[in-house]
């Protein structure tokens, strides 16, 4: 039963019991001096008014330190390490408490700066990584982004912003995207939960799934490439030596020149080996591409190179932009691009545009020709609207952007005209 009584109540009890055995003390004396009441009660009266008062005293002495113990746990939880409810005792225990108190206080202080240091340093950390990456706060409110994500989604202004205004929301403990999510590709989300000021956080970071389509697909077209480079020239190298020295021996004389036929065929066999080898080089070169070598290189520079080669090509640029880029790569990726919108069969020539859209730039190529039939192929290997056309075109043209790290879209509408466009991020 003592046990459920509270430090007041127990102070109480001794105070109580304390004053029981000075009465029964006075009340024996005066039994064995034979006193009578008054001088009974005169003889007690001032011991138990001195004892009543020291135990008031010490009820409350007591009572203050609890009540000061509390206030300095009180002001520890609230990160007030500098408020001392306990200076008043110089020595003895509540003193040796205070000291424990006081290394107490440097600790948690001395953790609370080695975790607020470490939190800046995962947030900057964070900042600096090219995968988009949010903190939601326990209402599901974003509380941290990075550039990257701020880059990964159409809508610049995200402060106050909640997981579903971004259109992704938790389905079956996963986080996915919903189909009128604001972000500008597809991304597989991890997820990670952890603890900040007694508050539970959740750390999304997103994965481009498009990117490893895209890694994938090319790691896979590279491996084709080597297959058909090493079986293809290893077939036509010797039939078109073969073809060549023939036609060697028969302008020699060593072989008969009557037959207009074997003639006829030889020439065919040579054009179209030397053709297919032809073919193999310039594929051979998606498979190699160099890393992009880049620098600063401006509209301007980029419009004088492209306005040599076609004289006729449209520049439209208010002012001058500048990209960081492979001069080689993005030059020829455009070459490519302006040398199909010349052949689109537009009777206007067609027309080189930059521009800034949000945090990036767009390098168009546009042309009024008769559009595209089938854009769903369009970066299919091998596969050509054009009569004479080998397939390859397109696809390394997209390979030298994206070595960049840029993108390239066409849009395109029949009997209405095609626009290719060059995203490159900020």
């Amino acid at each position: 039963m003592s046990n459920k009584l509270s430090l007041e109540q127990r102070i109480r009890r001794y105070f109580y019991m304390l004053i029981a055995v000075l009465l029964t003390l006075g009340i024996a004396l005066s039994l064995s001096l034979k006193l009578d009441w008054f001088a009974s009660i005169s003889l007690l009266l001032p011991f138990i008014g001195i004892s009543a008062f020291a135990l008031i005293k010490s009820y409350r002495a007591i009572t203050d330190v609890v009540e000061r113990f509390g206030l300095q746990l009180d002001a520890l939880a609230n990160d007030e390490s500098n408020s001392w409810h306990l200076a008043s005792y110089q020595s003895g225990r509540v003193a040796a408490l205070k000291q424990d108190f006081a290394k107490l206080s440097n600790k948690i202080a001395k953790n609370k700066r080695h975790y607020m240091q470490t939190e800046e340093f995962v947030f900057e950390f964070a900042s600096m990584l090219d995968l988009p990456i949010v903190i939601l706060d326990p209402h599901g409110l974003i509380y941290f982004s990075n550039k990257a994500f701020i880059n990964s989604i159409s809508h610049r202004q995200i402060e106050g912003k909640s997981a579903s205004d971004l259109g992704i929301a938790l389905h079956d403990g996963e986080w996915q995207q919903n189909s009128d999510s604001l972000f500008k590709q597809r991304f597989k989300i991890s997820s990670q939960t952890f603890w900040r000021t007694g508050r539970n956080f959740e750390l999304l970071t997103f994965f481009s799934i498009e990117q490893q389509l895209r890694d994938n697909e090319q790691l896979v077209w590279q491996r084709l490439i080597r297959v058909l480079n090493h079986e293809v020239r290893n077939s036509l190298t010797p039939i078109y030596s073969m073809s060549q020295s023939l036609q060697t021996l028969k302008r020699q004389g060593q072989i008969s020149s009557h037959d207009d036929l074997a003639q006829d065929m030889l020439q065919v066999i040579e054009k179209r080996a030397q053709h297919l080898l032809d073919f193999v080089a310039s594929y051979s070169a998606f498979a190699k591409l160099p890393p992009a070598q880049k620098q600063a290189i401006s509209s301007e520079q980029l419009n004088t190179r492209l306005s040599a080669i076609f004289p006729e090509l449209v520049i439209n640029s208010s002012e001058e932009l500048h990209v960081n880029a492979d001069l080689g790569q993005l030059e020829q990726a455009l070459i490519n691009l302006i040398k199909n919108a010349f052949e689109a069969g537009s009777n206007s020539a067609p027309s080189l545009t930059w521009s800034r859209q949000g945090d990036s730039l767009n390098i168009a190529i546009s042309d009024q020709g008769c559009g595209i039939q089938n854009p769903d192929n369009l970066f299919v290997p091998f596969y050509s609207t054009k009569a004479n056309g080998t397939g390859i075109g397109l696809v390394i043209t997209r390979e030298l952007v994206r070595n960049q790290g840029f993108e390239l879209s066409i849009n395109s509408k029949p009997q209405q005209g095609t626009e290719a466009t060059i995203t490159v991020p900020r």
